[in-house]
């Protein structure tokens, strides 16, 4: 519910102007053009990375992440899930932009950790974002929030 309300709110234009965060909208060509899902990337500042005691840092942060509940769960072939291949394309995405800032910025600018909030009773999320590395970030959850964490493979 609140990955519709931001992406159909002026949130996202919000967001894009002011923390121009990149936003993408993943449509189905071949039924009938309706939208599947969308991701989101943005760059945010952290008050202390490694926790507790690091130095405040830049990390790459999704805001937002949606699949329309209609496409859950398909195509029924795993590896062409709708959510893996949304996966796939913002981790991707992440590589590009972190590559990017790295280019004349001494190695303390650097940015190789991709975060995100996680609704606590969003299995499935939870599970999904498992599956491609993302691992929990204690201290930093809230009531209805749980941190995660995926450090970007940038040799490779």
């Amino acid at each position: 519910m609140a990955a519709t309300e931001w992406i159909t709110s002026s949130e996202v234009l919000d967001s894009i102007e002011n923390f121009e965060t990149k936003v993408w909208i993943y449509r189905n060509s071949q039924e009938d053009d309706s939208i599947v899902g969308f991701s989101s990337l943005a760059t945010t500042g952290w008050q202390r990375w490694p926790p507790p005691d690091g130095k405040r840092s830049r990390l790459l942060y999704i805001p937002q992440l949606g699949l329309d509940q209609r496409y859950r769960g398909f195509p029924p072939d795993p590896d062409w899930r709708y959510s893996n291949q949304i996966m796939e394309h913002l981790i991707g995405e992440a590589k590009k932009y972190a590559m990017q800032i790295r280019v004349g910025k001494p190695p303390s600018k650097h940015v190789d950790l991709l975060t995100l909030k996680v609704h606590r009773h969003n299995i499935a999320a939870q599970k999904l974002y498992t599956r491609y590395s993302f691992e929990l970030l204690d201290g930093f959850e809230d009531k209805e929030h749980l941190m995660m964490f995926h450090k970007l493979d940038l040799e490779g």
